[in-house]
């Protein structure tokens, strides 16, 4: 007969995780000390984003303080809530206590890597890799190593080695994709992307649809369901590509998030518009459709070079709401420039790589002649940057509380088309104001944090025509970038007031 513990770990090894929930807690209502089920329900809770489980593992291994797979997973479960400082607090802890174990060496490494602490990261994954030469994490570890420190093609050898005994690994495949295509490697790049489909963390509508992938065949006369897929970022910089299937003669369907719906329907008022999860569908949209892909497939099909970039804006603001709202900056800039500001970032996984610390800010806040505004959706989260702003730096930046981001897209983008210039770490304001045709200057990461659609060593971005690029240096400190865009930004000034 199966003991409680027992019991509750064949139905947690077996999907059903509400029984094994509740079995859980019936131990610990019983047992509060038992580390087992404290360490496993900790588990369960934070695979579902609850942070309960992180108090349940914390409990276990106080209980437990030489509890290696329990120091392992808090980390893991710390990772995962962005927690890095104490992600790495307990892989150290594992790695103490089993420092033969390759795994929990890596780990450090990997946290480390994450937190831009790449001498002590590199130290951590060359020691897995001599515990264990073939270990994929470690390897795919060391390949983020070297492409932060601007080695592409060396990088793309480590991921080469964990392909070679397992072909079928989506992160491998995914990241291996992004160094090729950072590098301009097309052909191959937009192939190995699709593996992106096949990650643990997938997403989008893949697989979900009974149409025909396209080929690349003729689209004259045919319909093709165009998906979007991650965020507004990168819907908006591969929708760059929408114009070339008209361009073929093709009826498009688009499938896109609402917020977006009445922005692309302006940009192309001949496209359907499917608003996902906004109520029925129109049947005739989804009738006869020859072709599906997702935004990212076009990429193979019509991307195949940067000379097959043609680098238009192609979203359109509201002109009335436009024009309303640089008269409103105007009246407070009072023959200043009006300059918008974003500067953190809600990429899931990456949003600490993205955002530099609010210090770094200082010098461009501080150049005179400038009327900083607000471009930075979630106020809520940013109304603590903005008084620190200035109380540290003795600057006001414009916050207009009548445009919300996270709630109406077109007034967004009339307010990004209302600034004489943005300046923004790389977030979804850089893709409305190039996608927008508008002046943007973009702060990019050379860490894990940098899309590979930026490129490398680019300071022009192929998708947009009015993107200057100000990049970190590889696995350098962000005060060179924040400088040089301080003096260009007082060189703009300049230069704008003589005319």
């Amino acid at each position: 007969m199966n003991t409680p513990m027992q019991t509750a770990l064949a139905l947690h090894r077996g999907g059903n995780l509400t029984a094994a929930r509740d079995s859980y807690r019936k131990i610990l209502a019983a047992e509060p000390k038992n580390v087992d089920a404290l360490h496993l329900l900790g588990i369960l809770l934070s695979e579902q984003d609850d942070a309960e489980g992180l108090d349940l593992m914390a409990r276990a291994v106080a209980l437990k303080p030489d509890f290696k797979d329990g120091h392992q997973n808090l980390g893991k479960a710390f990772l995962r809530f962005n927690r890095l400082a104490d992600a790495e607090r307990h892989f150290r802890k594992a790695a103490a206590l089993a420092p033969n174990d390759a795994d929990a060496v890596n780990n450090v490494g990997a946290v480390l890597l994450r937190r831009e602490v790449y001498p002590e990261a590199e130290t951590y994954v060359r020691r897995a890799l001599a515990l264990q030469p073939e270990h994929p994490g470690a390897l795919r570890n060391m390949g983020a190593l070297l492409e932060i420190g601007g080695n592409t093609d060396a990088a793309r050898g480590y991921y080469d080695r964990i392909l070679a005994r397992h072909p079928e690994d989506a992160e491998t495949r995914y990241q291996r994709a992004g160094a090729l295509l950072s590098q301009g490697h097309f052909a191959q790049g937009w192939v190995e992307l699709l593996w992106r489909f096949r990650r643990a963390a997938g997403y989008g509508m893949y697989g979900r649809l009974k149409y025909p992938y396209w080929q690349g065949e003729d689209l004259a006369g045919k319909k093709i369901m165009v998906w979007t897929e991650q965020g507004l970022g990168e819907a908006l910089i591969l929708g760059t590509m929408l114009p070339d299937l008209l361009a073929r003669g093709a009826e498009v369907v688009l499938v896109c998030a609402p917020r977006l719906a009445p922005l692309f329907k302006t940009a192309f008022p001949g496209i359907g518009l499917i608003a996902m999860g906004d109520g029925p569908v129109d049947p005739a949209l989804k009738a006869n459709v020859s072709f599906q892909a997702s935004v990212s497939e076009l990429g193979r099909w019509l991307r195949p070079s940067f000379a097959a970039f043609p680098k238009k804006p192609y979203l359109i603001a509201d002109a009335t709401q436009t024009r309303a709202l640089h008269a409103k900056y105007a009246a407070a800039a009072q023959g200043r420039r009006i300059v918008g500001l974003s500067w953190f970032s809600k990429s899931p996984g990456a949003e600490a790589e993205k955002t530099p610390a609010l210090a770094y800010w200082a010098p461009v806040l501080k150049t005179p002649g400038i009327l900083f505004v607000n471009l930075q959706y979630e106020y809520g989260r940013c109304a603590a940057d903005l008084a620190a702003m200035e109380r540290d730096f003795g600057v006001s930046v414009l916050h207009d509380p009548a445009v919300d981001p996270m709630r109406d897209l077109v007034a967004f983008a009339a307010q990004v088309a209302a600034m004489d210039l943005t300046i923004s770490i790389s977030n979804t304001t850089v893709h409305f104001a190039g996608a927008l045709g508008k002046p943007v200057w973009a702060l990019i990461p050379t860490n894990r944090g940098r899309p590979w659609h930026w490129f490398v060593d680019r300071t022009d971005s192929p998708w947009y025509p009015d993107v200057r690029m100000f990049r970190q240096p590889p696995a350098g400190p962000w005060d060179t970038v924040f400088a040089d865009v301080a003096s260009a930004l007082d060189r703009w000034r300049t230069t704008a007031l003589d005319h």
